[in-house]
Formats: C-alpha cells, structure tokens, sequence
C-alpha cells in the first residue's frame, strides 16, 4: 500500500515528473513493426499487440522499465546470470528472446510467472562456440505452456535431463552450438513428458554419429517427431537401427560425410517425405545418384534436395529406380561431372526441378525429348552460367508455370519461350539482356510476373509485351537509350497490371508516357530516375493515368516537366516514398502539400536546409498518418511545419546534421502517437532540453530510442539525456528533486516505524492513558462510592476490581467458562474474581480501552496458549500489554498456561513471548483427569499468592506442588 503512495506524492511535487523516461527498453505497438522493422534489431512475430526491447546489464532493476502488458520481448544483455523471478512482473508474455554473450547460468525459477508464454529463445554465446553453462533443476519451472523453445551455445551434456521436464506441452525444440559428438545423448536427455513435440533441430554442434542407445523410454516421445534437422554436423557414422524410433517423417535434413548414404536408411528410418542431404561449401560430399535412388525408394520421398555434393554422372539411368514418389528434385551449389540433361524421362511424376549454382552452361532439357513431355511446373536455373538459351529450349514442358533464370549471363532468348502457354512467373533479373523484340514474350499469354530488372537494355521494340494481358507486377531494367515510350510496348496499357518498376538509365533525354487510360485499380509505380547524366523530360506529365497511380517509389534528380515538377502531378498519391539528390540546392518540395491524399509520406535525402519555404511542405496534408525524414539536410523543425498534419500517427526522423527542435512542434499534433528518433544529432543546447520535459509529461505518445541520442558537446559526441540532465537541470527542478527526494525518505521512514514500532507504542500510549485515568479521575470517581468505607478501601478497590483478567482465544470459549471460571469463582477457597471479555467487558466502550483497562485492574493476568491464540490480532495485542506490565512492574503478574502442546519451532515467532518462557515457569493442562485437581490447586494458589517472587506461575515450592515446567519446553528454559 505504500510504493502507490509514494507515485502520488511525486506527481503532485512538480509537474513533468510523473513520467520516467526509459533508458534501457523502448516499447511499441503493432502498427509500428512494419514502418521501423529495419530500426529494430530482434525478430517480433505480428499479432502480439505490444512489442519491447531491451538493452540491460541487471535483469531484476533494469526490466522494470517494461510495461506489464507488453506480449513480445527481446533483450541484449551483459548480465553473467538470469536469476529468480526475473520476468515475474510481465505476465502477459508470449514471446521471449534473450540474446547474451557472457551467460553463465539460469537460477531455478527465473521464468516464474510466465504462464502464457508460447515462444522463448536464449542465445548463451553470439560467437559460435558452447559455453559451460548452469542450468539449475528448476530453471524453466512454470514453462507449461511454452510450444517453441530455442537454446544455442552451451554444453548440452552438463545439463541434467530433469531441467526439460517442466516443457509438457512443448511442439518445436531447437539446440544449437551444444557440443554433442553423439546425437543419442541428445535422444537420451529428452524428458518424457514432451508427448507433443514435433520438430527436433539440432544445428551446428559438431555431431559425429548417430549411436543406438539403450533409453529406448524416450522413444514413445521422439515417435511424435515429424520434423527432424540436424544441418551443420559432420555426420560420418549413423549406426544401424539408430533411428528406427522415426517412422513417419516429414522432414529430414542432415550433413552426412559418411562412406555411404546406405546407411541412411539402414538406420531404421521410416517414410520420409522431404529429404534433405548436405555438405559443406569447402566440403562437398559424394554420392551415387543410383544408390541415392535406391534409398529414396525405400522411403517414399517425394522431395529431394541436395546441397554442396559433387557426383560423377546424372542420366537418366539414374533414376531409374527411384520408386513412384519422388515429384521435386532440387541440387544447391553442387558440382556434376557429367549430365545427361534427358536424365526426367523416366520420372514423368516429377513436377518441380531446381539446379542452381551449378556452374551450367547450357540446360538442353527438351533436345532430346523426342517428342516426351515432361509434367513438370516449375523449374529454377539461377545462379549458373547461362549464356543463351536456344530455340525451343522448353517446348517439352507445356504444363510449365514459374520458370527462374535470374542471375545468369542471359543476352538473348529468341524462341526460347514458345510452347509455354501456361506460364505465369518468369524471372529473368540480373542478367545481360540488351534487347527484347516483338516475338520474344508472344506466346506467353498467361503471363503475371516478369521481372527484367537488372539488365542494361538497349532497345525494346513497340508491342514486346502486346499479348500480356494478364500481367500483374513487371519490372523492367536500366534504359540505355534516350528516348522511351512507356505505352508503346504494351499496346494498350495490361488492363491487371497493379506494379510497375522501371529504370531510367544515364542517357534517357525524354520520356514519352503516351496513350494510356485513367487506371481503375490500386497501381503502384517505382521509378528509379537517379542515375540519369542529363534532365529528364517528361513530356506528357499531364497524362490522366498518373493521377490514378495510389503509390509512387520515385528515386530522381535531374526531372522536369514542362517547367514543374514531376512528381506534382501524381495528385491522387496516398503513398509516397522520394529519394533525390541532398546536394541539389535547386529543387523545390512545396509541390508536396498539393497530395491531399497522401497517408504516408518517406523522405529521403532530400536538401531542406536553404530553402526559405521549408515550413510550407507539409502543409494541407490533413490525412496523412506516417510522416519518415530520413538523411535530409534540414536545420531545424518549427511548430509551424506541423500545424496541418491532423491525422499524423506515426513521426520518424533520421536527420545526420545537427538539428534545433523547437518548443511545441508536437503540440499541434493531436492524433500523434509514436515518434521514432532513428538517428539525431542534437545540438546539446539547453533549447533541445524541453523534448526530454515533454516525453516525461507525454501518455499518449511514445518516444522510441530517445535514450540513444546523441549530442554534440565540445566537438565530441555525449549521450543526449545525460548531457542534458547535467548542463540544463534548473533550480526548480533541483527543488522538485530534493523534496520528492525527502518525502520519499520520509515515507520510507514512516513505513519501517510502522512495521516495527506500532505495536509497542500502542502499548505505550494506552499505558499511558491508564495512568492518567487512574491518578486524575481516581478523585472524582471515590466521591461517587458510598460511604462507610476508608480511604485506603477505596483505594485498593479502585485499583484492583479483579483477581485475574484471563486472556484466551473466542475458540477456547467452552474450556474457560466450562473448567476455569467455575473451578476459580465457585468452587474452593477463596473464591475469585475472573474479568472475562465476553462477560465483563464495558458496553458501549472500545476494545482496546477495555482491554487496557482490565489489564491494569487485574492482580494477575491468565494467558491460554494455543495455537489460535498465537495467530489471534486481539490476543496478541492482551500479551504485548500483559508483558509490558511484567517488565515494568517487575512482579509476576503474568500467568502461562499452555492448554496444548506448541513446539519451541512455533513459539520462534513470537519473540517476547519466547523470552518471558525462558526466564519464567508455566503451568500445562494436563491430559490425565487424576493430575488436575493438582492443577487447580497450583492455578489458584499462583493467583492469590502475595509474596511475588521471579516466577510465573509458581505459587508453592515445587516439593509441594507438582505444577513444575513440562519436559517438552526444559530446553528453552
């Protein structure tokens, strides 16, 4: 109740110091990830509502900057250990990635409290060793409901196999850098209560060999597995029936040095469906494609892709027995001697083939086809030394729809497209194509994505791409010629065509958009127009289908159109990225507030710095919600520039010189919600210290990476919130400080005395007022008595009304007025006067007076001890008074009687009442009928004895009385 208390305090001190700006985490929403994903630097999946990130040394305080609602978390650290509870105050975590290269352990308990967590990945080491790791029994208690965990970089053998027992419910298991020579130790360390995993990765940790152990146990769980990835091991040795627990995979993948893929199979492996067999780039491995064949048959793969292999020879002898599933055949970065291109026509089933990067010079697959079509859709041939393809070079695959050539030395490809009328992707990207004439895409009429950049074309005849009409996203490569007519090789503008890409080279004079219809669809446009030596002229500006282009990519300089500029006339952009020249002092960007529509707006090295009207861009732009500023040259930023941007969400700015922002520039921003500070160089000026007041004061927006600024400070550069703290603290915010600084240790104080003090001086204060009542009132209350009795009487009568006030819990009601208050008032001699609560105390008067009263109006004080009367409030307070009044009085006033056995290990808490035992004797209950009537008799005679004496309860020599201290409590006396 106090720690609120304190907040309270401190934001009623000074205004602007109710919030605390973040110096190690920065938090943001959803609709942020796209627009600062590469700011970032973790990996946040979308749907998670609230996204954090950390750079901390100290898990327990400096975590405490994150919102307790945050789902998504990613953390650098320097921290050596993650300890208990470390992430206790995030219960609404799902994902967890802790990214560290000096951890050397994991506290039991250390993700206590995160029962909604799905997703955790711990990198212990970033430099691609194991480190020795502690993983303490109970590190990952409370993780039940964890589906995917990732661990990479520790020794995986020094991990008890007791430490994954908490992952019941655990889908996706992956362990990398864990220095296993043998996968079986892995197998064997896999707790049993996993029945639900389904993928097992383990990467790049130096396993050797796949040994059969004897845990078979485990094997119930790893029957689950369907994925299996064990990329980056120099497998050599894979023992027979090793892997015989996995029947039915999915997935397989593995780097396998052996002497022969036999053993694969040989392992006792099952069905596999994807087959995935590697080498390394600096070590190829060999295999024989028929032996390979003849494992694929024995597990019904229907994928197989290998990876860095070298072979002697692929024909078509060498599939031929390679079973009735196989449909995709991919090779990566391998090295055949020889291939017989003709090497499908036995396989009719396969319907995807991928050779990349294998140094191909040619790909003369239908050359020998004789008339054999082949079923195959997609076919990839990137990456190779593709020169030329021939005529008719696909004309036996007509079922064929994505075909990727990219990255080759492609120059031309006359009727090498025909008989492909059902082809709908073709990648020819990165090539050396310079000319595209009237017959080389005719008879691709099903075509939807050609991608052409990337190639230096010289000439594009009119009509190249007339029979595209279902063209959807094209990209054409770098002009190198000086005048183009856009409309002119299409014949009619693609009536689906929503992306267009094009690529102006250095030697385009004029640029011709010609005859095309205003676009009913959403159409985005990317222009890259920066590398041109001379103005660009663009002579049909005016051309209606620009106004209906809703997202424009333009990278230019040098652009004119009829005197203006170029850009002004896409008047209905909703999106607009612009990159320019920053060392054009030409250029003018008012033209900017004419885009009425615009919702997002990125600039991007852009010369804003000497232009006189830079505070009039961006105005009028009453809809647009992301604004980005990135590298322009731009001195200052005004309240003024601002002052239209009513529906602004999102402000990012990425400024390289020094930059003045001026009080208030955020006050005319009322739909604002984040502002992303990528890069500033702030001018360490008490005139920049105001940002940090109004991120303070600011709830509803975020200011993210704030706490990496940087100023210029005595031509070095500081960290912004430090330099600024110690140049620009005022006097008043000193004072606002101070006081919240002596309130807080005010509060603190008063806590502690609370806690410690309450009950002593309660005690105090009503041993006080007794006193007072007693030597005050005493007067007026004798006038009140008859008369007929001395003074002295009166006196005594005054003082002592009873015999005993007997203290007892309300559970112990049917013993004291069944057995103690008949026993002491109505039997024996003499009889006497009991104050009980329940019968004697003062109608209409409070408790603890009443209390205080009885106390200090009773010759002695019966306490009944029992374990309800030690958890009692009210019988605790009757003790502390009782006690108070032993040791101030220093008589034995006080009376223990233990009406059950409580052990020395129970009394521990009570510390005054454990003192006043072990210096004083007590009487038990006893549990035989026949002992007592001695006990009456002992009780009795301690009430009435008169000669106190340094005891208790001991009213009789203890030859006489056999009340003497049980044997249980001799130890503590």
């Amino acid at each position: 109740m106090i720690l609120p208390l304190w907040w309270l305090v401190c934001l009623s001190l000074c205004e602007g110091t109710y919030a605390i700006i973040a110096k190690h985490c920065f938090t943001f929403e959803e609709q942020l990830l796209n627009e600062i994903a590469d700011s970032i630097s973790c990996e946040h999946r979308p749907g998670l509502s609230l996204y954090a990130e950390c750079n901390i040394s100290d898990f327990r305080t400096d975590l405490l900057e994150v919102k307790t609602e945050v789902k998504s978390l990613c953390i650098f650290h320097k921290a050596r250990l993650i300890p208990e509870k470390a992430f206790s105050h995030l219960p609404s975590l799902e994902f967890l990635s802790i990214y560290g290269g000096q951890l050397k352990g994991v506290q039991s308990g250390a993700f206590f409290g995160l029962s909604n967590l799905k997703y955790l990945k711990i990198i212990f080491d970033v430099n691609f060793q194991c480190h020795n790791v502690s993983l303490e029994t109970q590190a990952f208690a409370g993780l039940d409901h964890l589906k995917e965990l990732e661990l990479t970089g520790f020794q995986f053998k020094n991990i008890a196999s007791s430490t994954l027992d908490p992952f019941a419910g655990l889908v996706s298991l992956m362990l990398a850098r864990v220095c296993v020579k043998d996968l079986g130790e892995v197998f064997c360390h896999l707790s049993g209560n996993m029945s639900h995993l389904q993928h097992l990765s383990l990467v790049d940790s130096g396993v050797l060999a796949i040994y059969n152990q004897s845990c078979m146990k485990k094997y119930t769980v790893l029957a689950g597995v369907r994925f299996l990835n064990l990329e980056g091991n120099p497998i050599q040795v894979i023992q027979e029936g090793s892997l015989k627990v996995f029947q039915k995979l999915s997935s397989l993948s593995l780097e396998f040095h052996g002497q022969s893929v036999g053993s694969i199979w040989k392992s006792g492996i099952g069905q596999v469906d994807n087959l995935r067999i590697s080498g390394q780039m600096s070590k190829k491995i060999f295999v024989d494609f028929k032996e390979l064949c003849h494992m694929i048959a024995h597990l019904s793969v229907v994928t197989l892709e290998l990876y860095h292999v070298t072979a002697e020879m692929l024909s078509e002898d060498s599939f031929q027995n390679c079973g009735m599933h196989l449909s995709m055949f991919n090779v990566w970065s391998s090295w055949i001697k020889q291939i017989n291109f003709g090497f499908w026509k036995n396989r009719t089933r396969i319907k995807s083939v991928a050779m990349v990067d294998m140094g191909l010079k040619e790909a003369s697959f239908c050359s020998t086809a004789n008339g054999t079509i082949w079923n195959i859709t997609s076919l990839n041939l990137q990456e190779n030394s593709l020169t030329k393809i021939k005529s008719n070079q696909f004309v036996c695959m007509p079922l064929l729809e994505q075909l990727i050539l990219s990255n080759n030395s492609i120059e031309t490809f006359q009727g090498a497209l025909k008989g492909l009328p059902r082809l709908r992707i073709l990648k020819l990207d990165a090539n050396k194509i310079k000319q595209l004439t009237y017959l080389d895409f005719e008879s691709l009429p099903a075509l939807e994505i050609l991608l052409l950049d990337n190639n230096n074309i010289q000439e594009i005849e009119k009509g190249t791409f007339r029979n595209q009409v279902h063209l959807e996203e094209m990209t054409l490569g770098t002009l190198m010629y000086s005048e183009f007519y856009l409309s002119s090789i299409f014949y009619g503008f693609p009536p689906k065509l929503h992306h267009l890409s094009l690529d102006v080279g250095p030697h385009i004079a004029i640029f011709h958009i010609g005859n095309i219809s205003p676009l009913e669809r959403y159409f985005a446009l990317n222009l890259n127009m920066y590398d041109t030596l001379y103005f660009v002229s663009i002579e049909d500006c005016d051309n209606p289908a620009l106004r209906s282009v809703q997202k424009l990519r333009l990278n230019a300089k040098n652009m004119i159109c009829k005197f203006h500029t170029f850009w002004s006339f896409f008047t209905n952009l909703e999106f607009f990225e612009f990159r320019s020249d920053p060392e054009d002092e030409s250029e003018r960007y008012t033209a900017i507030n004419t885009m009425h529509h615009l919702r997002h707006l990125k600039l991007v090295d852009l010369n804003l710095s000497n232009h006189t009207d830079t505070g009039m861009i961006f105005h009028n732009l009453q809809n647009l919600q992301i604004l980005i500023v990135e590298n322009c040259r731009l001195n200052f930023i005004t309240k003024s520039m601002f002052q239209d941007l009513q529906s602004l969400v999102l402000l990012r700015l990425y400024v390289s010189n020094p930059l003045v922002l001026l009080d208030g520039i955020f006050d005319t921003l009322p739909s604002l919600k984040a502002i992303v500070l990528d890069r500033l160089d702030l001018r360490c000026d008490c005139e920049n210290v105001w940002l940090i007041d109004w991120a303070k004061s600011s709830r509803q927006v975020q200011v993210i990476y704030l706490q990496r600024q940087e100023c210029v400070w005595h031509f070095q550069k500081q960290n912004y919130l430090d330099t600024m703290e110690k140049l620009c603290q005022t006097d008043v915010q000193y004072l606002c400080y101070l006081g919240t600084a002596i309130t807080i240790t005010l509060l603190v104080s008063a806590s502690v005395g609370y806690h410690f003090a309450y009950w002593p001086c309660m005690v105090l204060f009503l041993q006080l007022r007794a006193y007072v009542e007693r030597k005050i009132g005493r007067k007026w209350r004798i006038k009140k008595r008859r008369a007929g009795k001395g003074k002295e009487d009166l006196e005594v009568e005054e003082e002592m009304k009873y015999d005993a006030f007997v203290s007892f819990s309300s559970h112990d009601e049917a013993w004291v007025f069944g057995e103690l208050a008949p026993r002491l008032e109505e039997q024996g001699h003499p009889r006497l006067r009991l104050c009980l609560h329940n019968r004697d105390f003062e109608v209409g008067k409070g408790i603890v007076d009443n209390i205080a009263e009885s106390i200090y109006t009773s010759e002695r004080t019966v306490c009944v001890l029992t374990r309800r009367y030690l958890r009692s409030e009210w019988c605790g307070l009757e003790m502390r008074m009782a006690t108070h009044r032993l040791l101030e009085e220093q008589k034995h006033r006080l009376i223990l009687i233990f009406l059950e056995h409580i052990s020395p290990f129970e009394l521990s808490a009570f510390h005054r009442l454990e003192t006043v035992i072990k210096s004083h004797t007590y009487l038990e209950w006893p549990e035989e009928p026949a002992k007592r009537e001695h006990f009456w008799e002992c009780l009795r005679r301690s009430i009435i004895r008169e000669d106190a004496s340094n005891f208790v309860a001991t009213v009789w020599p203890a030859w006489l009385c056999s009340c003497a201290q049980s044997e249980v409590y001799k130890d503590m006396v």
